[in-house]
């Protein structure tokens, strides 16, 4: 296995943790939600994928040879997303990047049961042990407060409250099923198609800029209330949405696939489950984000957990 696969491995890491740290902090700054986020994110995602599809293929991006491959791009793109990261979102919104993000990211116990029921792949002792420390993980962040930053129920975190900390928790969870049930649509859409890791990525962004301007203009025109005008929104704000999507849905993927091609899934997968980490310190010393010392335990049980199901 090449060291160079290795430390690109660390750099998808990073990538997948600096991403919704930058979208958080857009939201941040224009008080917008996911029906504004998606939007922007797939014009950049689309842009890049395009450019690189292009230089790669030297201009000549093969088409989607069936329809069962494209409904299964557009299966994962609807699950991974636009219902998954709205959910994904909206509970970084709740309970913070320090919380939400190890939650969501315990999709890979997920994904070992709907790869199972929809790839026929085995489920081992290793497996289960893996989802045991997870959950325990779960349970951990749930109530391991530290007892002077709890509510007067004794649970949570008070700048969090009981409300919210409970739909944060359901909305990652949430994320989770969507994102369990994407990753096994994606790789059955490669093996129908036949598509390599560039043109999969390609359409998927394809798929993510139409479903999500789709939608945009069903809000404007059934539900203006529920949205804010892209023009309100700052410039900082669309660059760092902008920036998100190149980092983490465009490089991320393409570089992800550069690993697996070279190194054992397994190895990359668990390299990469780090991501959870990287995005807890940094919410912990950039963001202010409090964790007590159970709660650390358990945002390390959580990617512990989905490294053992992943080797």
């Amino acid at each position: 296995m090449p060291l160079w696969g290795f430390l690109l491995s660390f750099v998808v890491a990073v990538m997948w943790a600096a991403s919704p740290i930058m979208v958080a902090r857009g939201m941040a700054l224009s008080k917008c939600t996911s029906n504004e986020v998606n939007p922007i994110r797939s014009i950049s995602f689309f842009l890049f994928t395009l450019t690189v599809a292009l230089i790669y293929t030297k201009g000549s991006i093969p088409p989607v040879p069936s329809l069962k491959a494209l409904v299964y791009i557009a299966g994962n793109v609807l699950l991974g997303y636009l219902i998954g990261d709205i959910l994904y979102f909206i509970a970084i919104r709740k309970i913070g990047i320090s919380l939400a993000v190890p939650v969501s990211n315990s999709y890979p116990i997920l994904v070992v049961v709907t790869s199972w029921l929809m790839l026929g792949e085995p489920i081992t002792l290793q497996i289960v042990a893996g989802i045991v420390i997870v959950i325990s993980g779960l349970l951990l962040l749930r109530f391991g407060g530290g007892r002077e930053d709890r509510d007067k129920d004794g649970l949570i975190p008070k700048e969090i409250g009981l409300s919210n900390l409970m739909k944060g928790f359901i909305f990652a969870i949430g994320a989770a099923l969507c994102w369990s049930v994407g990753a096994p649509l994606t790789k059955m859409a490669m093996e129908v198609s036949g598509l390599d890791p560039i043109g999969i990525t390609f359409y998927r962004a394809s798929a993510l800029l139409i479903m999500a301007w789709t939608y945009r203009f069903f809000l404007v025109k059934y539900r203006p209330g529920s949205i804010m005008p892209l023009r309100n929104m700052s410039l900082k704000a669309w660059l760092y949405i902008l920036t998100a999507a190149v980092i983490g849905l465009a490089l991320g993927s393409i570089l992800y696939t550069t690993c697996i091609d070279v190194m054992p899934v397994a190895v990359v997968t668990a390299i990469t489950s780090t991501s959870p980490f990287i995005a807890a310190l940094f919410g912990h010393f950039v963001l202010k984000e409090r964790l007590s010392r159970l709660q650390w335990a358990g945002v390390v049980m959580i990617i512990s957990g989905s490294v053992t199901v992943s080797l």
